[in-house]
């Protein structure tokens, strides 16, 4: 476990999974506390959970227990909270387990979805540096030898390859400033937050953060209904998931009408957050009680939208970039290959 920082998603949900796991066993928060503190394998770990235990044994609220820990995000100790009211804690961690699984799951996907295209580029792209900086002054080197000149269209090639090894240390730097802004967006909470706005502008990708934002919307929705929270607070906790512009405004419009006195099905769908056969389910799920099971079943819905779409996606990115690279190598391969086969044909002749 980590002693300044927030606990990432991945320890979120281990957290959440086996608390739930030990208090549905009718194990009471504090001996809970106490297997996990023992079950730790690292000082970090002991650290964590004694900190935890000592805390809870002082206030014996294990919602404020989180909160002065200072570990967890305010929605988690949010539900937590109201768990301990209504007595379903261990249900409320279950849900916040497969909560943070979702999120993981979609941060994965959304992850997959940039960086194996840009992963590909950059192979292609050493390659072509490659063939620009070491093999082409070799075949200008054979054409000099013949008394020949290369085209045009290799020497322009030959002038970027001489431009890239005389600034090789600034592109190096480059890169390296390059790669340590991508390792802070694909690394950090807050650059996770950041590229999934970026991939909702990004039109080829921009479907998968909007899948994602439901995803989570719904989930959101369908814990607080379960928990017993208020459907105003409820909305309020799950902008904070929301990375979409357009999603958040919407959830935002219908916090306002539930604030004016709007019942919870019609605030949803004037806000336009909700339409079409999705608003007519949520609308059956609340007047029959099952609103949290309907909240659900979207959330599955939307998360598995969201891996069609970047399956579909990466089929066509990898062999798209394949074809681009292999014909720009086979350019810059013939350019300088066919005046050779034309010299070697005139000799052979």
């Amino acid at each position: 476990m980590r002693q300044k920082n927030k606990l990432t998603n991945e320890e979120l949900f281990h957290f959440c999974e086996q608390f739930s796991i030990l208090l549905h066993s009718g194990i009471s928060c504090a001996e809970g506390l106490e297997l996990m503190l023992d079950d730790s394998r690292t000082q970090r770990g002991k650290d964590f959970f004694q900190l935890l235990l000592t805390d809870f044994e002082q206030n014996g609220s294990f919602s404020q227990t989180l909160k002065n820990s200072g570990y967890f995000p305010e929605s988690m100790i949010s539900y937590i909270d109201i768990g301990e009211e209504t007595g379903c804690l261990d249900e409320v961690l279950k849900s916040l387990s497969e909560h943070y699984d979702q999120e993981i799951e979609i941060s994965e996907n959304i992850r997959s979805a940039i960086t194996y295209p840009l992963i590909m580029l950059a192979m292609m792209g050493t390659v072509i540096i490659i063939l620009l900086v070491k093999v082409l002054p070799v075949f200008q080197q054979v054409f000099r030898q013949m008394g020949l000149e290369m085209n045009h269209f290799s020497n322009g090639l030959l002038n970027a390859g001489n431009v890239i090894s005389r600034y090789s240390a600034v592109l190096l730097i480059l890169i390296l400033i390059i790669t340590a802004g991508f390792s802070a967006l694909f690394f950090t909470e807050k650059g996770r937050f950041y590229l999934r706005r970026l991939s909702g502008r990004l039109p080829c990708i921009k479907d998968i953060p909007i899948s994602a934002d439901y995803a989570r919307l719904t989930q959101a929705i369908a814990m607080g209904i379960h928990s017993g929270l208020d459907h105003v607070v409820t909305l309020e906790m799950a902008q904070k998931l929301l990375s979409h512009p357009n999603i958040r405004k919407k959830a935002e419009k219908a916090q306002k009408l539930l604030e004016d006195g709007v019942i919870f099905e019609d605030a949803l769908s004037e806000s336009g957050l909700f339409e079409g056969l999705n608003a007519r389910l949520i609308t059956v799920g609340l007047r029959t009680g099952t609103a949290d099971e309907v909240m659900s079943k979207l959330a599955i819905r939307y998360r598995e939208m969201a891996l069609t779409i970047t399956g579909n996606i990466l089929s066509i990115a990898e062999p798209s970039i394949v074809i681009i690279f292999s014909l720009l190598v086979g350019l810059v391969l013939l350019s300088v290959m066919m005046p050779l086969l034309g010299i070697l044909s005139e000799i052979v002749m």
